[in-house]
């Protein structure tokens, strides 16, 4: 019996990987597509074409054009296709663990601009989408929510260590980072022609002045 379950345990783990080699394909075609033409000019056939795929293979894969954008933003904002949340990579992990405020802020300015970077060259095309697409709305306001939520982590560990500005509230500390992180300040910065290294020491500037004393 143990013999006759291996092959299929074989078999699927093929197709497994045969798929996500396709989901692949896909999206690296579709970010092309959206980074050269933008989203609203981009179609599924497009995307198929790019991909050497059938347009239904697109849509079994993604559901949906906006299916297809947030698996390209998800990719980027983590660095790969890993799963493995944003919060539990080496990154996150390591300034969660700071016991110093200076160096928290630090890491978190690197942080935001390596995941910042990553998405700014495509942030203009998904503002501009989300002006006339409803779904494409409604990803962007799940994302800013999770921003908000994820980049309130550097605010909860300063003020843990007892180094929050005084008369600051967490709450509006919360708020301004949220604001100061937004992709577009980083496409922005790159417009400029500054460069990672600049950009990440004006955040760790920023944020030490928002949040310590």
């Amino acid at each position: 019996m143990p013999d006759a379950v291996k092959p299929r345990r074989y078999r699927s783990t093929l197709r497994a990987e045969q798929a996500q080699d396709t989901r692949r394909r896909i999206r690296t075609a579709a970010d092309t597509l959206f980074l050269e033409h933008g989203y609203r000019d981009v179609s599924m056939d497009d995307i198929a074409k790019a991909a050497g795929v059938a347009r239904q293979t697109v849509f079994s894969a993604f559901g949906s054009k906006a299916g297809v954008l947030k698996d390209v933003l998800d990719v980027r904002l983590a660095g790969d296709d890993a799963p493995l949340p944003i919060a539990e990579r080496p990154a996150a992990v390591r300034m969660l663990a700071a016991t110093d405020a200076n160096d928290a802020v630090r890491r978190q300015a690197k942080i935001t601009v390596d995941t910042g970077s990553r998405v700014a060259p495509l942030w203009p095309a998904v503002r501009e989408a989300a002006g006339t697409d409803a779904e494409i709305a409604e990803l962007l306001r799940f994302y800013d929510e999770g921003r908000h939520e994820g980049i309130g982590a550097i605010v909860d560990l300063v003020a843990g260590l007892g180094s929050l500005r005084r008369g600051r509230s967490r709450a509006k500390a919360k708020d301004a980072v949220f604001l100061l992180t937004d992709p577009a300040v980083i496409h922005q910065a790159n417009q400029l022609g500054w460069s990672p290294t600049e950009i990440e020491r004006w955040y760790t500037d920023c944020l030490s002045a928002l949040l310590l004393d």
